[in-house]
């Protein structure tokens, strides 16, 4: 029982937290909230469980007095339990409309979860308040809204925090839609229900942390505020991969630690499906036996082996042909199907499928992808009698040796992208009425000889590739490789495409590479001095890809010693100072060790250097996004000294020029205009931009100045 004081001292509290939940509502947009309380506003999920609880527990002694022998008690156990309930709402409200300022959520789910949020809170209020008018009606009636005030704000949280369907998940997953093998697709029936799972709880429609949504492959490729969460066939470079391989305790490890953690298999599964393209509208079967998404999909679905009527020939024979260029693999434990594949385009000898003799009848796929197998080489593949798919993508057929397959009864696929067909080719493909699947995009095959091909076939899905409904698809822009974005003297930057008849146009005086514009890459480039390598990627039937741009600095220059006198704010605290002169390149990623976030303070640098150094450049490599409040320094300094002993000289002072309405977001480096001879010890002071410009939405408020590296020559 709570004594009188207490009770009305926590009235007092209770009303004065009425009156600043009422502030933050009528001035939500308004108020600009500092880190600390940020802080505050992440307890929100821990603290709305408490007054939950306390609420209806007090809502029964008060609604049911009889619940207790005494009414009088009920009523009073009720009341402090009511005050007390009402009290830690108000602080849950507090927290929650903190946390709505963050990113994220998505605003009506948000809208809504927030007014029924305050409709408990100030019902509690009321309900406490006329608790002793003796109105009975009243409060049986304010009771029994409150109650179901509570449950429906807590069930639209719990939809907001873990997805739509939260509550009756379970009941839906009895009545799952199973598939089979054959007609499995590999986003929608093995990649998707792990990101259903384990990821589109945070990243959906109605709560989309880091403004990334996962529910679509649209959304994976667009990205969120930190870029896209994946690059087709590039493991390395794709954020989802990235983060799903850090250590748990990692702050940055996804899932988040305390949420559900990704088995081995379905990591595995992530990992292949990036490396092999990201495939969307493929069926499993469609995929090449030997790529590793493949093998992992198959163990997804419960379904019988084919029947072979052939003999298992023996393991040892299987081993002899295994070697550095081919690998020979059974289908599965007890199949007597093999598959074979070959690597190495320079190793590959054509003679070598000669060898293949004795697993002729068992062998049921070949993957020739990327071998210089010409039209005369294809007579060695007649004798496969049993073969169902054939990979001869990126070869040197033009046609004449197709012949050679037509009498190949069970080949059911056979994919010919990137080969140089002429019209003999369409003449042998129309007689293949067997096949059920062909791929003859990039293959410079007319439009009027597809068509011709698809009208000589009508039980067989011709892939032209480079059309869907009459739409010309784009590539993917080309990937660029490289260590090291600063670098002292030179460096060495590759550029590739999954695709491997992609010409690449690149270009380093900063203009856009187009058909009429650029150098054509043909080996790695070397770089000695500041620059910025754009490229597109070009195939003939396809779309020119977008842009890929990297940004390479030279900074030949770094002092000996150094310290910062101001830290980063925690949000955005890097690697702490190392990460100025660690000659490491930023990425557009909120998460990123290598940025600095500087607000409250500015970025303050104290550098001593061995010998006297003449400087002639300095720069600051920034992010730059007006979206986010991430701008240039309002104001730079420069000062200098001979020693500690002696106090510091305002050398020179550098104000940026104001970014306009319609900044672009990216990396950037800021030139100061700073020039000196024989420097000993520099300091530079760089402050955030103090007030936002009339045209920003937050205008009047403060600006985040974000920087990974000082930099200079």
């Amino acid at each position: 029982m709570l004594s009188s004081k207490l009770k009305a001292i926590l009235g007092q509290v209770l009303f004065a937290v009425n009156v600043f939940v009422l502030f933050l509502v009528v001035a939500e947009n308004r108020v600009l909230i500092p880190d600390w309380l940020h802080v505050f506003g992440r307890m929100h999920p821990l603290l709305l469980h408490f007054p939950i609880v306390i609420i209806l527990l007090a809502l029964l002694l008060v609604a049911i007095p009889d619940l207790l022998k005494n009414k009088e008690d009920s009523h009073m156990y009720g009341t402090d339990l009511l005050l007390l309930g009402t009290l830690t709402a108000g602080f849950t409200v507090i927290a929650g409309l903190l946390l709505s300022h963050e990113s994220g959520y998505a605003q009506e789910a948000l809208v809504w979860h927030k007014w029924t949020g305050l409709g408990v809170f100030w019902t509690a209020s009321l309900l406490y308040y006329f608790l002793d008018s003796q109105r009975h009606l009243l409060i049986k009636a304010g009771s029994a809204f409150l109650a179901l005030a509570v449950v429906v704000s807590g069930h639209l949280g719990a939809s907001i925090t873990h997805g739509d369907n939260f509550i009756t998940a379970p009941l839906q997953q009895n009545n799952a839609v199973t598939v089979s093998l054959e007609e499995a697709e590999v986003f929608a029936h093995v990649v998707y229900p792990i990101l259903e799972n384990k990821c589109v709880g945070c990243h959906k429609a109605s709560k989309q942390k880091g403004e990334l949504r996962m529910d679509s492959p649209e959304n994976l490729l667009k990205g969120g505020e930190s870029g896209p969460a994946l690059v087709p066939h590039d493991l390395e470079n794709s954020l989802m991969a990235q983060r799903i391989n850090l250590p748990e305790e990692n702050e940055e490890h996804m899932p988040p630690e305390g949420k559900p953690q990704l088995t081995d298999e379905e990591r595995a599964i992530l990992e292949a499906w990036i490396s092999s393209g990201a495939i969307i509208d493929k069926k499993v079967l469609e995929l090449p036996d030997s790529s590793s998404i493949y093998s992992l999909a198959v163990d997804k679905f419960t379904a019988a082996p084919k029947s072979y009527d052939f003999k298992k020939v023996s393991d040892e024979t299987v081993e002899e042909l295994n070697n550095f260029y081919r690998k020979v693999q059974p289908l599965g434990l007890e199949s007597p199907a093999l598959s074979v594949s070959y690597f190495g385009r320079a190793s590959f000898d054509p003679e070598s499928l000669k060898d293949l003799g004795p697993v002729h009848q068992q062998t049921v796929s070949i993957n020739l992808n990327n071998m210089p197998v010409g039209d005369a080489d294809l007579e060695s593949l007649a004798p496969f009698a049993n073969l169902e798919k054939l990979y001869l993508n990126f070869a040197s057929i033009k046609g004449d040796g197709l012949q050679h397959l037509t009498a190949l009864e069970n080949l059911s696929l056979l994919s010919l992208s990137g080969n140089p067909l002429d019209e003999t080719a369409v003449e042998h493909l129309s007689e293949m009425d067997q096949l059920k699947k062909l791929f003859v995009w990039n293959t410079g095959l007319s439009g009027e000889s597809l068509e011709e091909l698809q009208a000589a076939l009508p039980g067989t899905a011709v892939e032209t590739g480079t059309q869907v409904s009459g739409e010309v698809l784009m590539l993917n822009p080309p990937v660029i490789r490289f260590d090291r974005a600063f670098f002292r003297d030179q460096l060495t930057v590759e550029l590739s495409h999954p695709i491997g008849a992609t010409s690449i146009f690149y270009t380093l005086d900063g203009s856009e590479p187009d058909s009429s514009n650029y150098e054509l890459y043909e080996k790695p480039l070397v770089i000695d001095k500041n620059l910025t390598v754009k490229a597109r990627a070009f195939a003939e039937g396809w779309i020119g890809s977008e842009k890929a741009e990297a940004e390479f600095i030279r900074a030949t220059l770094g002092p000996s010693s150094f310290q910062m006198n101001y830290l980063p704010e925690d949000r955005y605290k890097g690697d702490g100072q190392e990460s100025l002169f660690d000659r490491k390149k930023a990425i557009p990623d909120v998460w990123n060790l290598n940025w600095l976030g500087f607000f409250n303070n500015p970025l303050e640098v104290e550098m001593e250097f061995d010998q006297p150094t003449d400087i002639s450049k300095l720069a600051l490599s920034l992010w730059q996004n007006p979206g986010a409040r991430f701008f240039p320094p309002g104001e730079v300094q420069l000062w200098t000294r001979e020693s500690e002993a002696q106090e510091w000289k305002l050398a020179d002072t550098y104000r940026p020029a104001p970014l306009q309405k319609d900044a672009p977001s990216l990396l950037r480096q800021v030139d100061i205009p700073f020039s000196a001879k024989a420097v000993k010890q520099l300091k530079l002071l760089a402050k955030p931009v103090d007030k936002l410009p009339a045209w920003h939405g937050a205008a009047g408020s403060k600006a985040w100045l974000m920087v990974d590296e000082v930099v200079m020559n």
